[in-house]
């Protein structure tokens, strides 16, 4: 039984609390409710009739679910915009009522963190330092910016459970009065409150590129829905920040300096550059902010802009709960590999008390095969699409930057995963660009010799011009001897004289002795026993007079003629002749086995070229495309996903057109590969454009190539028998030019 290692991070589902800009009681709402989560600190707050800036959100954050809070129809209708995000609880509520038992939350609440912590005493130090619950005027000028920063719960006849009550049975609570008017307290930084109860016990994990992350002030106004909820969102983000209103600066007098002191010494450890304290602010210009910081360095952070929350500054990571390492047990159902794992080390408890409470177990598998994949790359979009193929339920998948999230309730035990179709995949890729897609004859072919040669390393052997030259040279019916084959193998090919099997002598198609060199006829051994060839007879029917192949499996001395159904003796010819070769049926019934060679030799080498840069990259060959919408049909001859990964936050995708010795690129080849690529999705992929062929390219297909790209859009890749020859993409070249490159990621 094969088996493999599952990384599991344990993470709080992340909602997106939609409100309308005008509703700051649906905003209060919203913060209450954060607190009564465990991981709440970090759902974004977005205003619903704001759509780009909305949108923009909720691609930012990963948002897992959106609820909505207000009667407002522009917030009601939001939610239909994300058909993706797919509410992975029963009924639609942030908490489940009965008529005779107690309410229950359906996320991770506090409630569950503080049994967790007291089973594994880690509330020690919260318990030490005394957990506060602050109180205030409702009508005190600052009173959002308190419930932000210091927390409140929903009323318990609102929601149906009494956080307060509960806190309160777990741990000695003391309530601290900030008065209106008079100066905050430091009470405030010297004791957890009830806010921190909803951040205690995450991390960040990696995953995620760090951004804009420096730890200081939000300046704004108090009396600002803007300024209120974008300081939540700075803060969601993992930014440690304190409020400062300018209006009622004499309010900060005693925190505003601690604070700073606070964060000086947190930045104490870093390199100089980023010793600064960060001044946040909407104000504009930004220096209108500054002015109350006068006398120290300070990093400026503008915030607003159409382009402040697409991602190129702040970068809210994944905050997970804790992680394990769970022993995956492979099977096979649905002619899909299945891997089945333990939920071990929960962070979190998993008593049967809170079953409706569901979070994210976001994984990680090493290892598939071929055909399948556990690495699809990240669009949410296709959520329910990944949630079909890889689970089984379809709204408890959400995929993430470089992970796949399925969601659990707290008393899974163990949960599973299904393979994904690469050519499932592929259908996926095309339809979401308007097209229907289906593996084309000759992608069935090179799929086939792919399994054939164990892998698409296996296609190695392809490398040596010999061998192709015998694959054109001789058709399905054709019939040849092994000593012409070997010297097909062996000689220099007249098209290409520079070229030679000596050039070859150190490739491993296969195990060998350390130190010897590869011969043709070792070669023509791998080559037939793959399959590729058939070993038989040509016997000569005395009835008919015409010739019959017969397969050595089938050879006997008594035969029967397939094409008169005479029975012959053909002890004669046998003794007299020779063992003879045969195409087999899988390099299929045309002399150039539908292009497949040319791309599988593509798929081998950059499948070791790209392996530093991608080792999930999804190789697919050959796919007939139908536009949807209408048009002609065209061919595609090879596809290739690479997930994101690291600084790459797009997938990369590869769409080629492979021509064999004599082949031509031509206008239409080019246009249907530029209709193909630009109609990918430019938010989620970057589209390169490969072309290769097994011969020099004419001057007509390099101008051909230039098109495709445009004034700041270099994407076409073009590959002859220089670059797919020899092991590594460039050796070649290096020695032909006497120049050292390299090549890596497109």
């Amino acid at each position: 039984m094969e088996t493999a290692r599952v990384d599991i991070c344990y993470r709080p589902l992340r909602v997106a609390w939609a409100i309308h800009s005008g509703d700051s009681d649906g905003f209060r709402q919203a913060v209450r409710l954060s607190h009564t989560l465990w991981g709440g600190r970090f759902n974004p707050i977005v205003m619903a009739d704001r759509p780009d800036e909305a949108r923009q959100l909720i691609e930012l954050y990963r948002a897992d679910v959106i609820v909505t809070i207000g009667s407002d129809p522009t917030v009601a209708a939001f939610p239909a915009q994300f058909p993706h995000l797919i509410t992975p609880y029963f009924p639609d509520g942030l908490f489940l009522r009965h008529r005779t038992e107690p309410t229950q939350a359906h996320l991770l609440d506090v409630h569950n963190a503080l049994v967790h912590w007291r089973a594994t005493g880690g509330w020690t130090t919260i318990k030490q330092q005394g957990l506060r619950q602050f109180v205030w005027d409702h009508d005190d000028a600052l009173a959002d910016t308190f419930l932000i920063l210091y927390g409140a719960y929903p009323a318990a006849d609102d929601i149906g459970v009494d956080y307060l009550d509960i806190v309160g049975q777990a741990m000695h609570v003391t309530s601290s009065r900030i008065e209106k008017g008079a100066p905050i307290p430091l009470d405030v930084h010297e004791h957890p409150s009830i806010s921190f109860l909803s951040r205690n016990g995450l991390r960040r994990h990696y995953s995620v590129r760090r951004g804009w992350d420096y730890p200081g002030f939000y300046s704004g106004s108090a009396d600002s829905l803007d300024d209120l909820v974008t300081f939540w969102n700075l803060r969601a983000a993992d930014v440690s920040l304190q409020f400062f209103d300018p209006a009622h600066a004499d309010r900060y007098a005693i925190i505003k300096p601690a604070w700073g002191e606070r964060t000086r010494a947190q930045l104490a450890p870093l390199d100089e550059h980023r010793r600064k304290i960060a001044v946040w602010s909407r104000a504009a210009p930004i220096e209108t902010a500054l002015s109350a910081f006068a006398g120290q360095p300070l990093n400026a952070c503008q915030v607003g802009g159409p382009f402040f929350w697409n991602g190129g500054t702040i970068r809210p990571p994944m905050m997970i709960l804790g992680e394990a390492t769970s022993l995956g047990v492979f099977g096979r159902e649905q002619e899909k590999p299945k891997v089945s794992f333990t939920l071990t080390d929960k962070p979190f408890c998993s008593d049967k008390w809170f079953f409706t409470q569901h979070l994210v177990a976001s994984v990680t598998v090493a290892g598939a095969d071929a055909r399948h994949t556990f690495h699809p790359p990240h669009v949410p979009e296709w959520n329910e699409f990944y949630a079909r193929a890889m689970h089984f339920h379809y709204d408890k998948f959400r995929i993430e930057p470089e992970r796949n999230g399925v969601v659990i309730d707290v008393a899974d035990h163990d949960t599973f995963l299904f393979g994904l179709p690469n050519g499932a995949l592929v259908e996926q890729l095309f339809h979401a660009a308007g097209f229907k897609a289906k593996l084309s004859g000759g992608g069935l072919i090179a799929r086939q010799m792919v399994a054939k040669l164990g892998g698409l390393n296996g296609a190695r052997a392809f490398k040596i011009p010999g061998v192709r030259r015998l694959l054109r040279t001789y058709g399905p019916r054709d019939v040849f001897t092994k000593r012409s084959a070997i010297q097909l193998i062996g000689a220099r090919d007249p098209d290409n004289p520079a070229a030679s099997f000596d050039d070859h002598k150190q490739l491993y198609i296969e195990p060998r002795p350390h130190g010897t060199d590869l011969t043709p006829r070792e070669v023509f051994t791998y080559l037939v026993d793959k399959d590729l060839f058939r070993i038989g007879a040509e016997l000569r029917c005395p009835i008919c007079n015409l010739s019959n192949w017969v397969a050595l499996d089938e050879l006997s001395q008594r035969n029967t003629c397939e094409l008169c159904g005479a029975p012959f003796d053909a002890t004669r010819q046998l003794v007299d002749g020779q063992l003879q070769y045969r195409r087999s049926g899988l390099l299929g019934l045309e002399r150039n086995s539908q292009g497949a060679v040319p791309v599988l030799m593509v798929l081998q080498q950059l499948d070791i070229n790209l392996n530093g840069v991608s080792t999930d990259a999804v190789f697919a060959p050959s796919y007939d495309i139908v536009p949807s919408g209408g048009g002609d049909p065209f061919e595609v001859d090879l596809v290739i996903i690479m997930p994101s990964r690291g600084l790459r936050e797009r997938a990369d995708v590869i769409l080629g057109e492979c021509k064999d010795q004599g082949g031509v690129i031509d206008k239409t080849d080019i246009d249907n590969l530029r209709h193909a690529a630009d109609a990918l999705p430019q938010s989620r992929f970057a589209t390169y454009i490969l072309l290769a062929k097994l011969a020099p390219f004419t001057a007509t297909e390099i101008e051909l190539a230039k098109s495709l790209n445009g004034p700041y859009q270099r994407r076409v890749i073009m590959l002859t028998a220089r670059e797919l020859e020899p092991y590594h993409l460039l050796e070649r070249t290096s020695k032909e030019l006497g120049i050292s490159s390299h090549g890596g990621s497109p």
